[in-house]
């Protein structure tokens, strides 16, 4: 189940309504402002894998964006639902497998994972890419943001580094395209972030895919 395959969902459940006042303290375009060449405008197709309380989801429709948020913790869903528009499309859905949001849509133009990563062992990372590559439209962009440093509150993590990921991204047809370094958005002095974005490599696109 991806970043609630563990026990991990117990936490984000009971702790729903904390967590997405902490969330919605932040704003999209500082907690993503490593990536904002890469932002979605328009008509694009974004997946919001890992929604939480739905901050990044109501930006990209105040962009024009067609969104669905995938959202496993159903206390954080049901309230990034009331918090958001309608033109916000909510899934129960999860990691690797996404079989909702691979029914819903075949291809995506942008795919987030924010804050996600770090809660998937290397079997499920290996099995997600793999889904996300499928899911990914010609020219889209996969951003997945890799968090550097432990939790104290009982979720579980495991390490990350932009070449396990980049390895893994290769082996399925992807190519890491942009890679940026920032500080934690909380103010957290142990965490960091990278955040790498990803593509289909030129000889996947020659092919027409």
């Amino acid at each position: 189940m991806g970043r609630f395959m563990s026990g991990n969902v117990s936490y984000y459940n009971e702790n729903a309504v904390q967590l997405a006042k902490q969330y919605d303290s932040l704003e999209f375009e500082n907690v993503h402002r490593v990536w904002s060449m890469y932002w979605p405008y328009g008509d694009a197709s974004v997946l919001d894998i890992g929604a939480g309380s739905g901050r990044d989801s109501r930006w990209f429709v105040e962009q024009g964006c067609s969104v669905v948020a995938v959202e496993p913790a159903s206390e954080l869903c049901q309230l990034g639902r009331l918090n958001s528009s309608t033109h916000v499309q909510w899934l129960d859905d999860a990691l690797p497998a996404l079989s909702i949001a691979r029914e819903l849509c075949s291809h995506y133009d942008l795919i987030l994972l924010s804050a996600v990563w770090m809660h998937l062992n290397s079997a499920v990372r290996k099995e997600s890419i793999a889904v996300l590559s499928e899911l990914l439209s010609e020219n889209g962009k996969l951003v997945i943001t890799l968090r550097h440093g432990g939790f104290n509150d009982g979720r579980s993590a495991y390490s990350v580094s932009v070449e396990q990921l980049e390895r893994l991204s290769e082996a399925v047809g992807l190519t890491v395209c942009h890679v940026a370094e920032d500080t934690d958005s909380l103010k957290r002095k142990e965490i960091s972030w990278q955040t790498v974005v990803l593509e289909h490599a030129r000889s996947n696109k020659s092919k027409g895919r």
